[in-house]
């Protein structure tokens, strides 16, 4: 039974060659739209993530702003100011909070020989590091001592470091920012970065000791303060109730929607989320209808052997042979002529995203094309994605002339 099933197969491929090269490259390359489009969607939704996650992951960002409500005889457009020692006393006065750091932010001219940059500088403690991944790849980030002692330390960025010293080491060295030296104490590791706040990105930033920063800025009041909870699903509830301790310290209605700007990275990242599955999908809707065209292609062509066939299907038939046979007969081949097709796809697909690996990355801080779109590969979600879209419109692709094989009157064909 094999047997035959696979001679009238072949048979019937090599009968009209022609024919049966145009409805396989409608599902090889159907084959291929599928599974390019949804590997390229996954991976730039994951390196979208990963991008944003440079920034930090599971933060909150908290800017002081302007009342909008008054209070206790208070105006509206009061201004909402925070000291640093205020910031740091937060984790003790409300519970659940795992990180905290005050900042001060600042465009500062930064100079090294003749080299010489208006970047931006920040002022925080060394909890910052954890928060907003400002990893050493080079000598160390700000500790306790540096606080205490109002040290003239800097932490740079990679790109800065390169900027200022191109391929020397810069731990060690001392830099001027506004004519003030600074020793260099560590350089960030490079890390990809999609989205920032007051100032340029971490590569070109240098962060000091917050303790430093107000005494040679005579800065009283923060630019804005970051926490990180120890339960992010409770983030929210975090921040309500630092907004009702800073409420009472600082003199403004708890109700008031303006007194802080708050940004909940954890919430911003669920959208950005969703955003890039619905991308995913828009990506598998167009492959699918690429692979629907070589379905139609299939169908058809399986129309015109069930039309050639008339007289053999009524023999068939008219000797005993049932009617499911029939449409299992016409069902499997069609479904064939599908997964030998997708079979031809996936390998191409395969190679493609091989040859991509192999590409050369460039680009510094983006590490070039894989930086933002990520590196595209055959994981199983997009495996099983795209056989499950095969399987449905090769389902649907030989159910058709099947059913129409096998409902053939055999008086008719065989008058035919």
């Amino acid at each position: 039974m094999i047997a035959i099933f696979f001679r009238n197969f072949f048979r019937d491929l090599v009968r009209q060659p022609l024919r049966t090269a145009l409805t396989l490259s409608g599902v090889v390359w159907g084959t291929f739209s599928v599974v390019l489009l949804l590997a390229f969607g996954d991976s730039v939704s994951k390196a979208q993530i990963k991008r944003f996650h440079g920034m930090g992951q599971g933060i909150v960002l908290v800017f002081p702003a302007r009342t909008t409500l008054p209070w206790q005889g208070f105006l509206r457009g009061k201004a909402v100011r925070i000291t640093p020692e205020e910031v740091e006393s937060i984790p003790g006065k409300v519970p659940g909070i795992e990180l905290i750091s005050p900042e001060f932010v600042g465009s500062r001219l930064i100079r090294f020989g003749r080299r010489e940059y208006r970047n931006t500088v920040r002022g925080v403690n060394p909890q910052f590091e954890l928060m907003r991944n400002t990893i050493a790849a080079r000598g160390r980030f700000l500790d306790p001592e540096d606080m205490a002692g109002r040290k003239r330390v800097c932490f740079i960025g990679n790109v800065l470091a390169s900027d200022l010293f191109g391929t020397d080491e810069p731990v060690g060295r001392t830099i001027l920012v506004d004519s003030v030296p600074f020793t260099v104490i560590g350089v960030m590791m490079t890390k990809l970065q999609s989205s920032n706040y007051n100032g340029q990105r971490d590569e070109r930033c240098a962060f000091i000791p917050w303790t430093t920063y107000a005494s040679l800025y005579g800065s009283k009041y923060v630019s804005n303060f970051i926490f990180r909870p120890i339960d992010a699903s409770r983030s929210k509830a975090a921040m309500e109730d630092i907004k009702g301790l800073l409420a009472k310290l600082l003199g403004f209605s708890p109700a008031d929607p303006d007194a802080l700007g708050v940004w909940d990275t954890l919430e911003f990242e669920k959208q950005f989320t969703t955003f890039f599955l619905a991308f995913t999908i828009f990506l598998g809707v167009i492959g699918t209808f690429t692979l629907l065209v070589g379905g139609v292609g299939v169908a058809s062509i399986m129309r015109v052997v069930v039309d050639e066939r008339t007289r053999e299907i009524g023999v068939k038939l008219a000797v005993g042979a049932r009617r499911r046979t029939i449409l299992w007969q016409f069902f499997s081949e069609s479904l064939a002529i599908m997964l030998l097709g997708g079979l031809a796809g996936f390998g191409l697909a395969a190679a493609v995203l091989q040859a991509l690996r192999a590409l050369p990355q460039s680009g510094s801080g983006d590490l070039g094309f894989t930086g933002f779109v990520g590196l595209p590969v055959l994981n199983p979600l997009v495996v099983v994605s795209t056989i499950f879209i095969l399987l449905v419109i090769g389902v649907a692709a030989g159910l058709i002339p099947a059913r129409t094989a096998a409902s053939t009157d055999p008086i008719e064909a065989l008058r035919k």
